[in-house]
């Protein structure tokens, strides 16, 4: 696949999600030179919204030009790639003892010449991907009950989203690991986020825009430093702050108690509900933050 200038330009300045044009460089180069590409990082910072756009734009700005999965732990080789699905609920006693052989995402992706996207990709075990991993491997895919072999189409795009070691997830072979270049989507810069939120609630009090700004900053910093929260606020975190506060404030209640109200609200998220030291620390920090409103 060739992209010109432009076209990275373009995929940055159109894209929603704001200050990941470093991440976003790279994952186009990488993309670019043939390479599946993983994104990894905190959840809620734009993983999967950046890999639709950028499936979407080098599909045409299409998004019917690509497939997309959501891995989940009961997810199996049957789903991936494919497998036979009976027909026992059939209204034909005949038809109900047979199966049929139904394709999985990959092999349709395929098939249908389409670009590919698996979304939550460690939320499913090692296992279910042996298929895929073959085709990484080899550039075939061998379905062996249709007795058919599908080759890797030229300039096939695959993009597959993760949040390694978050709570859930399965621990990735590292031989499955080694076949995907990963690119880091983390948190922003507290300007970047300002930014984002000062035009999704433009009437939005700045001070508790800042009282905002500063919880999320504070969360990731205690997230980095010990562990001592399983993740800091994300993005979409903040901006659903912000909107609950300018809305509640619009009808009539003050800055600091709104603000009170949504960091317990989101501190309960990224806390360790089964740790009431967790979700102490998050709402300490939201009274201490408001003390000073």
């Amino acid at each position: 696949m060739k992209l010109t200038t432009e076209d990275y330009i373009r995929i940055l300045e159109t894209c929603e999600i704001k200050g990941h044009d470093e991440a976003i460089l790279r994952i186009l180069r990488y993309v670019e030179l043939g390479y599946p590409v993983m994104l990894y990082g905190p959840p809620g910072n734009g993983k999967t919204t950046i890999a639709e756009h950028i499936l979407s734009y080098i599909g045409g700005e299409d998004e019917s030009s690509f497939l997309k999965i959501e891995a989940t732990e009961g997810m199996s080789e049957y789903q991936v790639i494919g497998g036979f699905h009976p027909l026992a609920m059939s209204g034909n006693a005949e038809l109900a003892q047979k199966f049929m052989y139904k394709d999985g995402i990959v092999a349709r992706a395929i098939e249908s010449g389409k670009n590919l996207l698996i979304d939550e990709f460690t939320r499913a075990p090692s296992s279910a991907y042996s298929g895929l991993f073959l085709l990484l491997s080899r550039d075939t895919l061998p379905l062996e009950y249709k007795e058919t072999v599908l080759k890797k189409p030229e300039g096939w795009v695959l993009i597959s989203t993760a949040n390694f070691g978050d709570e859930g997830t399965f621990k990735l072979s590292n031989a499955l690991k080694r076949r995907f270049v990963p690119i880091n989507v983390g948190y922003v810069s507290s300007a970047t986020e300002k930014t984002v939120i000062s035009n999704i609630t433009p009437d939005l009090d700045p001070e508790v825009e800042n009282a905002i700004i500063l919880f999320a900053s504070e969360t990731r910093t205690l997230w980095r430093k010990d562990r001592s929260i399983p993740q800091g606020l994300s993005t979409d975190g903040v901006i659903k702050m912000a909107r609950y506060c300018e809305l509640a404030m619009s009808q009539g209640f003050d800055g600091k108690s709104v603000f009170v109200d949504a960091a317990f609200h989101q501190g309960t998220i990224i806390a360790d509900e089964t740790d009431p030291h967790s979700i102490q620390l998050v709402q300490e920090l939201a009274l201490k933050i408001a003390e000073d409103m």
